[in-house]
């Protein structure tokens, strides 16, 4: 995702604020995604859950901590700063 000077950083934690102008929430709940959010993503579940946690490992999160998924690939935490993106975590 390209962040420029228009989005914000929250808290001073250096993650972009992330305005989704075109992107669809997917998922928005602490636990596992359904298979219905892989299927929207176009990937098999295991990858899914593989990257998400990736992803919350990276930031300190866990499985209770609250992360929506875009139809982008987008993921953000629960105050809307950008964790990363599904399709990035291979």
């Amino acid at each position: 995702m390209r962040v420029d000077a228009a989005q914000t950083e929250r808290g001073g934690c250096g993650r972009p604020f992330y305005n989704p102008t075109v992107a669809r929430a997917l998922w928005s709940r602490p636990g596992n995604p359904t298979n219905a959010v892989s299927r929207a993503l176009g990937i098999p579940r295991w990858r899914l859950r593989r990257a998400i946690h990736r992803i919350e490992r990276a930031w300190g999160l866990g499985g209770r901590d609250r992360v929506t998924i875009w139809d982008d690939g987008s993921v953000t935490d629960e105050n809307g700063a950008h964790l990363g993106n599904i399709f990035d975590e291979g």
